[in-house]
This record gives structure tokens, C-alpha cells and sequence, in this order.
């Protein structure tokens, strides 16, 4: 669910993801739990110790006051730059000994407008999508563009092979798209006339695609071109297209992967600072 007005997105984990990420946590050589009623400005501190797979809970270390204790709080937990929340009960074995129950729904909370990257130009990033073929008999890509099959390919070379070192690079089957922006719910990617003939319809269905991302590779089970819009290059003659693609079939674990290799870019900014100074 999302609240359109924050532009937080919640996401329910499933029980395998729920309990992948509270095992994580009690890993951790500092894990952190952030525990407090509901509608209070008082939020407490606790580590957490041990899961318990059978019956779902945790063993905190910290002092809580008596008033949270048999009540249902809501907690939050951050892991890998991404944060997760829900409501839970805490109960009581000792004065010295809490636990609690995470029998209920786990989420994970995203501020989209936070994720998103600007890629272009300091940034070596490309998506791989599937070429459309119409004939397998034939070893040329069919684009469906009303050219001829020998002047289209010819075209296509051109796109999909800018010199003997980025060749080495390709991917069979594969169109090679530079990407604009990206965030962890998809991305940006920059159309030539040629290239815009692969995305031709807004709601389009993509199969897995890759993201090469600075020379780390990331599939991505598929995902919908949502949007196209054209502009001119900076020779203010040249048609170019903007398209917007959304990912789909992105599951906890893929998610924090995109997350966190974005989180990293956003924090190295000495290229801008470069660009900056100049």
C-alpha cells in the first residue's frame, strides 16, 4: 500500500521473507529494535538477541517500562539501508527477560522519492532487454519497423556494437538500452529512433530483463514499459525518447540487492564534485 501524499510504500513480506529478515537481525553484532505505542513520542531502544522459529518471537536485551508490557506496540528494524515495520506484543518471563511475538505481518517501508538515482552521464548504467524475433528461422532481429531486413540490421549493429571492447561485453539476445535513472521499482532508459521501435506500446510486457550496473549484473524477472516521452538531443536535431519502465516479480531479497547498490552510487558523489570544481 502507499501513502500517496509521503510517497512511503509498504510492502507485506512473506513468511520466509519475514523470517529470513529476523534471523538477519539477531545476527547482527548490533542489532537495534525501535519499539513503542502507538500515538506516544517515546520510542525505546532494544537489541535483539535470539530468534525462535516456532513460535515466531524474539529475545530482547534492555529495560522497557511496565506499561508496554502485554500491550500491542509497533516496532522498526532497519537492515541493509532498507527499514521494515509492524505490530507486535511484548510479554514478560522475568524483570530482565522480554520477548516478542512477530506472529504478525512484517512490512518493509520504502520513500521512493529517497531510492531514486540519476545514472546519466557519471554512471555506466544499461539495461539488457529481450529482442523481439519474428522469424527463428533467420539469424536477423525483425523490429517490426517496415524497413528493409538488410538495412535494419545494419542498424542494429550499430546500436549493439560500438566497439571491439564494449562487444566483448554483450549479451545474445539482447537490445543494450542506457538508463537514465533508476530507483528499486524501475527505471529510465534513453531511446534512439532505432531503439524506440523495441518499445513501441505504453502497458508492453517485458520478460526478464538484466541491469548492468557499473559492471555488476542483476536479472530482473520482468516488468511493463509504462511510459515514452521524446525530446532532443543536444544537437537539438536529433528525435530521442525517454522511456520509463517498471519492474515487476521483485521479490525481498532482490529488492534489498537493488537498494542497496543504489544507496552506495548515491553516497560516492566525487564525479559530481568534479563536474562541480570545473
Amino acid at each position: 500500500m502507499t501513502d500517496k501524499d509521503t510517497g512511503v510504500y509498504f510492502k507485506k513480506l512473506t513468511a520466509l521473507e519475514k523470517e529470513s529478515k529476523l534471523l538477519q537481525l539477531c545476527r547482527l553484532n548490533k542489532s537495534k529494535l525501535v519499539i513503542w505505542e502507538k500515538g506516544s513520542k517515546d520510542k525505546r531502544s532494544v537489541s535483539a538477541k535470539q530468534f525462535t522459529k516456532s513460535n515466531s518471537s524474539i529475545e530482547l536485551y534492555g529495560k522497557l517500562p511496565d506499561g508496554l508490557i502485554d500491550k500491542e506496540i509497533l516496532l522498526s528494524f532497519e537492515l541493509s539501508g532498507l527499514h521494515f515495520f509492524g505490530a507486535a506484543k511484548v510479554s514478560s518471563v522475568s524483570k530482565k527477560v522480554f520477548f516478542i511475538d512477530f506472529s504478525n505481518d512484517l512490512f518493509k517501508g520504502e520513500r521512493r522519492a529517497n531510492f531514486r538515482l540519476l545514472t546519466y552521464p557519471h554512471q555506466d548504467v544499461y539495461l539488457y532487454i529481450q529482442s523481439p524475433q519474428e522469424n527463428s528461422d533467420s539469424n536477423l532481429v525483425s523490429l517490426k519497423t517496415g524497413t528493409t531486413e538488410t538495412g535494419l540490421f545494419t542498424h542494429f549493429l550499430k546500436i549493439l556494437e560500438d566497439d571491439k571492447e564494449e562487444s566483448a561485453t554483450k549479451l545474445d539476445g539482447y537490445v543494450k538500452l542506457r538508463v537514465i535513472d533508476a530507483s528499486v521499482t524501475g527505471l529510465a532508459v534513453q531511446l534512439s529512433e532505432i531503439e524506440n521501435k523495441v518499445l513501441e506500446n505504453n502497458d508492453q510486457d517485458l520478460d526478464e530483463m538484466i541491469l548492468d550496473f557499473n559492471g555488476t549484473r542483476i536479472k530482473i524477472p520482468n516488468g511493463k514499459f509504462v511510459y515514452k516521452l521524446d525530446f532532443l538531443a543536444p544537437d537539438k536535431k536529433t528525435k530521442m525518447f525517454k522511456g520509463g519502465i517498471q519492474f515487476l516479480g521483485v521479490d525481498t531479497n532482490l529488492d534489498e540487492e537493488l537498494a542497496n547498490i543504489i544507496n552506495k552510487t548515491l553516497r560516492s558523489l566525487e564525479s559530481e564534485f568534479e563536474d562541480f570544481l570545473k
